[in-house]
């Protein structure tokens, strides 16, 4: 063979070689989704327990109250939380079911066929609080807005604070986000909401089981000189559930921003069960929570990534939760010197790290496969105490 060929035999079989990878990968990437997990070099360990083992996902959406009909179409008049049409925007995986606010008051065990209730913006529902305490204490998880407050005070009256209680006016107010995550989710820690009509509620909660996630100073109804702050949304626990109020709801006029706090809503509702989960398995472990991240990947192949400073050397615990309802995630976690721990979950797992060193860590998660659109699941980091 000619010396001169050489060079040139030897190129065009580097560049069939690089075009025989970039197929491979394109294969690996198009039809197989991800690319794989690669070399674990972060010593690391899976952790085994049992979680929840829920079957799919069941909604139910009790009728919300509506403005009065159009004087000359006559058509009905708007829901005041119209959660049905969110839902449904939200895609199939969020079918939901009318429940009848008499189906409940008929039989009570009715509750129990659902994960979530959407206790929908109306008034009443005070002859319902014996059947919303057995739901959400074996396990329930209750959403409740705005005219609603009377039947969840009547229902959970240790969770009432009367320091709290006001009806508001007709008005827009920025509010102050006061939960970090939900800070982060909405990337500020304020939000501007509107109500359109008066007398709405506060979400007069308070105690060591109530968590405020957003809180704000507003005009009282009928009496608009006088200036009240109180919660305008929270989150509570009792027995094996969570209830969320809000005092702001689902109308054809929010915002953008409005609306992705709602959404964020529904994710904390479903995910609501797995949390209490993780957070109990963590606390057994002797592991504090350090940071929750509720996250949703609605792009297959699509990765999300996030930080945690680990201020000291210390064991620390990434858990990645979500419903098993035949999802795979992939969950890879990096150390601040570059070692890195990667694993392909079809369920809540816990990734244990021995001695982790301080610094900023990553960790990433990529959707192999979700059962469907809008998928959510949350890392929640604890530290040894």
């Amino acid at each position: 063979m000619p010396d001169f060929l050489r060079p040139l035999i030897d190129a065009a079989a580097a560049i069939a070689l690089a075009f025989a990878l970039l197929c491979v990968l394109a294969v690996d990437y198009f039809f197989l989704g991800v690319s794989g997990p690669g070399v674990n070099t972060l010593q690391a360990n899976v952790i085994k327990t049992k979680f929840r083992d829920p079957k799919k996902l069941r909604l139910a959406v009790t009728p919300s109250a509506s403005f009065p009909p159009d004087p000359f179409t006559k058509k009905p008049g708007p829901k005041w939380d119209d959660m049905g049409k969110l839902l449904t925007e939200m895609g199939d995986g969020y079918k939901f079911e009318i429940l009848p606010i008499q189906d409940i008051f008929l039989n009570p065990k009715k509750l129990n066929d659902y994960d979530v209730v959407f206790f929908t913006c109306a008034s009443g529902g005070l002859e319902l609080k014996n059947a919303l305490v057995e739901y959400v204490s074996n396990g329930g998880i209750l959403y409740a807005s705005d005219w609603r407050y009377d039947a969840i005070a009547a229902a959970f009256p240790d969770m009432v604070s009367q320091k709290y209680v006001a009806n508001g006016a007709k008005q827009e107010l920025n509010a102050d986000i006061v939960d970090p995550a939900l800070c982060e989710v909405l990337e500020s820690d304020k939000i501007h909401l509107k109500f359109d009509i008066g007398e709405w509620k506060s979400a007069a909660f308070a105690g060591p089981r109530v968590k405020p996630l957003i809180q704000g100073r507003f005009k009282k109804f009928n009496a608009e000189s006088e200036i009240v702050e109180a919660p305008l949304m929270v989150r509570f626990s009792m027995g094996k559930g969570t209830v969320i109020f809000t005092s702001f709801h689902n109308e054809k006029q929010n915002s953008a921003v409005e609306t992705k706090l709602l959404k964020y809503i529904v994710f904390s509702l479903v995910t609501a069960g797995v949390d209490a989960d993780v957070s109990d398995k963590l606390e057994k472990g002797g592991f504090a929570p350090q940071k929750s991240n509720l996250l949703s990947t609605p792009k297959r192949g699509n990765t999300i990534e996030k930080k945690y400073t680990n201020k000291s050397q210390c064991d620390l615990r990434f858990v990645l939760g979500f419903r098993n309802e035949g999802a795979e995630l992939r969950f890879r976690i990096v150390s601040p010197d570059g070692k890195q721990f990667t694993a392909d979950l079809e369920s809540t797992a816990i990734v244990e790290v021995p001695g982790a060193i301080p610094g900023e860590w990553t960790y990433s998660v990529t959707d192999i496969h979700l059962p469907y659109e809008n998928f959510p699941f949350t890392v929640t980091v604890g530290e040894k105490r």
